[in-house]
């Protein structure tokens, strides 16, 4: 009986006094706060105490410390996951679960909101053991949690294609210097090193080491906001970003699928008032690291949004100003505009931290590069060529890159307060600052350059009636749809629109006004403007575009962006053909109906096109050709310089096959390919595909034979069309009888034009013999028929990089 005794009173303390271990948590440094936690830095640990359980909170990751390659994708101050997460116990187990929000119900009902929970799986994201009982508190180990990969960069190099990686414990551990704790959150950040085999050159060229990969990342526990914020509903044609959720007690006559958008809580200090001033401003705040005269420019085109807050009726509701000295920019408190740094020219972006449960945004968050704005500079370097008789640089190209800045500034951070992309407001006097533009420069009577009007230098008027729709308080006693509805209505009345990136990005887009990086009302008219200003600026290009002292290959560079300045606009223009004219609409609204483009439009799209792709447009200059020699010792050729099939030197067809690979891309991809044969089926007067591919023909196999390195340009351009034509006969995405006109045209040239150059010269007639040859193979072998790879363009990311499709990039 003793015995039984003394073990049950073993028992019970045991219960009361710990359970793994017992620890001296008077050695450790406590940091009280959202959730207090200790330090035992001598044995690099953490300890978490957690005295609420089953109490929701907020759980987001970030990388403070990244890779430093665009490609890779691993900034510096790169928001990760958002998560709804609670503390539940389970024995002597601490599970941090990931609770699933997108399937709710909301009901007086316990059983029926329980049901909905037991339908849908959650995500336990870590099992704590817990190390000691403190009364009602329980302390766990969290050093493993923290050190784990949570942001995911092992598999992010892995996709990537840089080498196969993990976490290595031995090479990681807690950062004190930001691991930190506040009244509302709770900031923790590791040193993660990930070790492994480096295989990709991305990897290689911005790490020391590249089989050890080391990175700093950020755990951040956030208390969720009150219940005050009154979320708004999405609707398409308003322009805000949105969250989403299945509501399972919706009544059977309403769509189960809730739509709200994610927007700032702003509210006015009297809402009765026409005009008032904001309970709380938004605020944003600039990474003191951004140098001079870049800051300013970030600071002036942020400032930019009080225009649209003050036509919704709020009073120096919104500013952006330098952030103070010591201020944490990954503290979610904050508001941030952060300046980050890339090995190569790339992205920026608006992120921002949301309360999933209502689209609430908690942290506006902007990552900008710092390498893109050398872009706009190198765009005026080119146009300007500044540099006689050792000349400095010309004001303009700072200028034109400072207000490129602005725009970039407003751009992001309409990211950051809820706003989409708007692409079609480029055709319509440039009004929004969510759109991309490419730099709007014309030509003086005197032949020189007009840059003033590079880029826009306020808020856009589309952007006033976004912000209106998003952030205006509903009078008091009218209804909130009625007026939401009455504002849209208001939007379209007064002349706008909104497409995003669905209808954008794709080289298969429809939308005649929906571009990126375009220009002009007239997508054709525009591209036939900038070809005149290409050429005549081509035709002047000479040692003044590089300062004396440069290498002389150096021209390269600058003139690749030059030649290729209209490539965004030829992608704009070939949407016209086959091209649908649609909006967002809702039954009932005031907004037009969809409809076919024009045959006039398109006719006009494709003469355009033709012209771009004929040799005098294609070929480069003969005084640029004998300026540029083979690259120097020390100056590799680059991702901003073209590819070249005749070794180290420059390749003189190369530029022109970049054009022309372009253009073929965009006319004979399968799904504008189908438009166009189903758009003469629907209505006769527009051009069919056939149609099409005869009035193409003409022009690039005419029987006139060009001299010099136009010859060349021709022939590679006939070589160009008959291998897309072969991809498109062959492709699996295409309907079978666009397949079908595709091979019958392949038919047709080899029976009729190309068996028909006799007189043109033994090399035409060799190079059509060649070409009637290929058709053959494909048309008896098409599995076996391997065509030329294409030429890669030089990048000019991100104006001269194909979109790549995410939320908020820029």
């Amino acid at each position: 009986m003793k015995t039984i005794l003394q073990l049950t009173i073993f028992f019970l303390l045991s219960l009361n006094l710990g359970y793994a271990q017992n620890l001296d948590l008077s050695k450790m440094s406590k940091n009280d706060g959202f959730i207090p936690f200790y330090l035992d830095e001598e044995k690099g640990k953490i300890y978490l105490e957690i005295d609420k359980l089953e109490w929701e909170f907020l759980y987001v990751n970030s990388l403070t410390a990244g890779v430093g390659s665009n490609d890779i994708g691993l900034d510096r101050g790169q928001l990760g996951d958002t998560r709804i997460v609670e503390f539940r116990k389970s024995g002597n187990k601490l599970f941090l679960v990931h609770k699933n929000y997108d399937f709710r119900a909301y009901s007086d009902n316990p059983a029926e909101v329980q049901s909905i929970k037991d339908a849908f799986a959650e995500s336990i994201l870590w099992g704590f053991e817990i190390t000691q009982k403190d009364g009602d508190k329980l302390i766990v180990d969290a050093t493993n949690f923290y050190l784990q990969d949570v942001h995911g960069v092992a598999e992010t190099l892995t996709r990537s294609r840089q080498g196969s990686f993990k976490a290595d414990a031995s090479r990681s551990g807690l950062y004190y210097h930001m691991t930190k704790n506040f009244p509302q959150n709770t900031e923790v950040e590791a040193t993660i090193t990930l070790t492994g085999q480096a295989t990709g050159g991305n990897l290689r060229s911005v790490t020391p080491t590249p089989d050890a990969v080391t990175v700093r990342q950020r755990h951040s526990f956030i208390q969720l906001p009150d219940d005050k914020y009154e979320p708004r509903e999405f609707d398409p044609r308003a322009g805000f970003g949105s969250i989403s959720y299945m509501d399972f007690t919706t009544p059977i006559s309403e769509p189960i699928m809730k739509r709200f958008i994610a927007r700032h809580r702003l509210e006015k200090k009297d809402p009765s008032a026409a005009m008032s001033e904001a309970v709380e401003p938004i605020v944003y705040y600039l990474d003191r690291g951004t140098p001079e005269p870049v800051a300013s420019a970030l600071i002036e085109g942020g400032n930019w949004w009080n225009q649209a807050f003050e036509a919704a009726g709020f009073i120096n509701a919104f500013r952006v100003e330098l952030a103070p000295e010591g201020m944490d920019l990954m503290d979610v408190r904050y508001n941030v505009i952060q300046w980050v740094h890339r090995s190569t020219r790339g992205w920026s972006y608006g992120a921002s931290v949301r309360d999933p449960r209502t689209g609430e945004i908690l942290k506006g968050h902007v990552s900008l590069g710092s390498l893109r704005v050398r872009q706009d500079y190198l765009i005026a370097q080119g146009l300007l060529q500044p540099f006689e008789d050792g000349a400095a640089a010309n004001p303009k190209m700072l200028e034109l890159a400072i207000a490129r800045l602005k725009q970039l500034s407003a751009h992001e951070i309409g990211h950051t307060i809820g706003l989409a992309h708007s692409y079609a407001t480029s055709a319509n006097n440039r009004s929004s600052v969510m759109d991309y533009p490419y730099p709007l420069i014309t030509e003086t009577a005197d032949g020189g350059l007009d840059l003033s009007n590079a880029y826009d230098d306020k808020i856009g008027d589309w952007d006033k009636w976004a912000i209106k729709y998003g952030y205006a308080v509903i009078p008091e006693g009218e209804n909130e749809a009625a007026f939401l509805t009455k504002t849209l209505e208001d939007t379209y009345e007064a002349g706008h629109e909104f497409i995003t990136d669905s209808d954008s990005r794709s080289p298969s887009g429809a939308h005649p006004r929906a571009h990126l990086w375009d220009n002009g009302a007239s997508a054709s008219e525009e591209l036939m403007r900038m070809l005149k200003l290409r050429g005549n600026r081509m035709k002047i290009f000479g040692l003044n575009a590089i300062p004396t002292g440069q290498p002389e290959a150096l021209l390269e560079e600058v003139f690749a962006p030059l030649y290729l300045m209209h490539r965004y606009q030829i992608e704009a223009t070939t949407k016209l053909i086959g091209g649908l004219d649609y909006h967002y609409k809702i039954k009932g609204d005031n907004q037009p109906r969809h409809m076919w483009v024009s045959a006039k439009e398109q006719d006009d799209a494709l003469k355009a096109l033709l012209f771009t792709i004929s040799p005098a447009q294609l070929e480069v200059p003969k005084q640029v050709l004998d300026l540029i020699p083979p690259r120097p010792f020390g100056y590799d050729k680059n991702r901003e310089t073209f590819v070249s099939r005749t070794g180290l030197m420059f390749d003189p067809i190369a530029p022109a096959e970049s054009v022309v690979d372009l253009t073929f891309d965009f006319i004979f991809d399968e799904s504008r390919a189908d438009r166009i044969y189903l758009q003469n089926l629907q209505n006769k007067a527009l051009p069919g595909f056939d149609d099409l591919l005869s009035t193409i023909a003409k022009q690039v196999f005419t029987a006139k034979a060009p001299e010099g390195l136009q010859a060349e340009i021709k022939m590679m351009t006939e070589t160009k069309m008959i291998d897309h034509l072969i991809e498109l006969a062959k492709s699996s995405q295409g309907s079978n009888t666009v397949r079908a006109i595709a091979r019958g045209q392949l038919k047709l040239l080899q029976e009729t034009t190309l068996n028909d150059r006799g007189g043109l010269g033994n090399l035409m007639a060799w190079h059509s013999e060649y070409l009637s040859d290929k058709i053959e193979a494909f048309l008896d072998l098409p599995v076996e028929l391997t065509v030329q790879e294409e030429i890669k363009s030089p990048d000019g990311s991100p104006i001269g990089m194909s979109a790549m499709s995410c939320d908020f990039d820029f």
